[in-house]
């Protein structure tokens, strides 16, 4: 029979901060082995424009206020239809039923969301897992979601140098250096995905999208601007590679945080010539590994690309969907 727990749930405490880090990293590494974040990356996530801690984080704590349960919820504003859900539980207390009043916690407070969205359209809740999660897996499936796209985490050992890369004519490679740059990648960066899985129409506006950005760049602490890079057709940005060195597991990998190629200078070799440029600057600072994220069924063949640059799966992640309301729907599905 499974033990029930009786819990406290409170609003975001910064006395707790450190027992999150705790819990997330030991909630992770019981999965995979590795751990997640640090107290400054989740400070500056908390941090983040139009988040919310004492909205949007919940501490669910036993009798004795040590923490068992954390969730977030996020929601990137207009039009309110793409909601996300995170949570995570101590290892152990798993099978404990905390992680259902998670899930549950975080569809009540997604209600708050419905009467923001246009009324004729469709809302839902993703949330993201390992694909090793079966007990995550079970639980959502329980709970009325579905697994609707599946996320590939990819690494390249630095054995040997890097391929040079090769670049498109009339296209120069440089990296960021000022404000004007980071508004030109942030720009490269909206515009490239789109067409992509997930973009919301009648989204956010660019400069709400670009405070966000910028915000999240210039305070995660692993993201290096002088190491990211623009690609350059004359005065006009082409493309753009958002780049970490080092990551909270390995603080000599490099990670690719976002590289986009506008539609114009598709097929060309750009977003090749990106990442082998990204690899050659990590393999100088002495960095032995890189990673990105991808999705599987990406429409611009990113997959294939990273295959082609010697990347292989390292791990999956599967999203989950539910829906709260149905309606049109306003985010690419494609």
């Amino acid at each position: 029979m499974r033990e029930k727990i009786a819990l406290q749930i409170r609003p975001f405490d910064q006395g707790y901060l450190r027992e999150v880090v705790n819990l997330l990293n030991a909630a992770q590494a019981a999965i995979n082995g590795k751990p997640m974040t640090t107290e400054e990356e989740l400070q500056a996530e908390l941090n983040s424009p139009g988040f919310n801690p004492e909205t949007d984080v919940r501490l669910f704590l036993d009798d004795e206020e040590r923490l068992v349960g954390y969730a977030e919820f996020w929601d990137r504003g207009q039009p309110h239809v793409r909601l996300f859900g995170f949570g995570a539980v101590h290892p152990q207390d798993w099978g404990k039923g905390i992680g259902t009043m998670i899930v549950q916690w975080l569809e009540q407070r997604a209600q708050q969301s419905l009467p923001l969205a246009p009324t004729d359209a469709q809302v839902v809740i993703h949330s993201s897992v390992m694909a090793r999660n079966e007990r995550a897996k079970r639980l959502y499936e329980r709970l009325g979601y579905h697994h609707i796209r599946t996320f590939y985490r990819m690494r390249i050992d630095f054995d040997q140098p890097p391929r040079k890369p090769l670049l498109p004519a009339g296209i120069q490679i440089r990296p960021i250096q000022d404000e004007k740059d980071l508004r030109l990648g942030i720009f490269a960066d909206h515009d490239s995905f789109k067409d992509h899985w997930g973009f919301v129409q009648e989204g956010e506006d660019f400069e709400s999208f670009y405070k966000r950005m910028a915000y999240f760049l210039q305070n995660d602490p692993f993201v290096d601007l002088k190491n990211s890079l623009l690609a350059m057709d004359g005065e006009e940005v082409a493309g753009v590679c958002f780049n970490s060195t080092g990551t909270v597991e390995d603080a000599r990998q490099g990670w690719v945080n976002i590289l986009g190629v506008r539609r114009p200078w598709r097929k060309r070799g750009l977003g090749l010539a990106l990442l082998l440029t990204s690899f050659n600057t990590f393999y100088a600072l002495g960095l032995t590994s890189a990673g990105l994220g991808v999705d599987s069924a990406n429409l611009t063949g990113a997959l294939r690309l990273y295959e082609q640059a010697g990347m292989r799966v390292e791990e999956e992640y599967h999203t989950y969907e539910k829906e709260l309301r149905s309606g049109r729907p306003l985010f690419n599905r494609g």
